[in-house]
């Protein structure tokens, strides 16, 4: 049990639905819920996600292996929140549908993308480059 070790916990990244989180929330489970965007079902069930979690105290560090619009939906809500940290999946790629713009700086941090949507539009020449026939 959490509580007795005095360790925090971080855990959810394959939690489906609010009812989940709120359940290992109201168990003490986890100090840090980790939602991910995407399995979660999307924006409006990560925001119910997030009330539940300032309701209870729990602290908000999204799981987000993604490197398109999910990432990008991450960015977007956590730049709602006074928490800014995001588990990220790194990894050196021949290209990018974001020309790099999704690459932490040096001090590990993003620039949230201000255009409509989620920010950006892909690149479509990366997309004709790597097009299959």
């Amino acid at each position: 049990m959490r509580s007795k070790g005095g360790l925090d916990i971080a855990a959810g990244e394959n939690a489906c639905t609010a009812y989940q989180f709120r359940q290992m929330m109201t168990a003490g489970a986890v100090s840090h819920a980790q939602p991910s965007v995407i399995k979660v079902g999307g924006i409006t069930e990560f925001l119910k996600v997030a009330g539940i979690a300032d309701e209870l105290g729990v602290k908000i560090v999204p799981h987000s292996p993604y490197f398109g619009p999910g990432f990008l939906a991450t960015l977007q809500l956590m730049s709602l929140r006074d928490e800014g940290f995001i588990e990220m999946f790194y990894m050196k790629r021949p290209a990018c549908l974001w020309r790099g713009r999704i690459d932490a700086d040096a001090n590990a941090a993003f620039e949230v993308p201000q255009g409509p949507g989620l920010g950006y539009e892909p690149d479509r020449d990366v997309m004709e480059q790597y097009r299959v026939s």
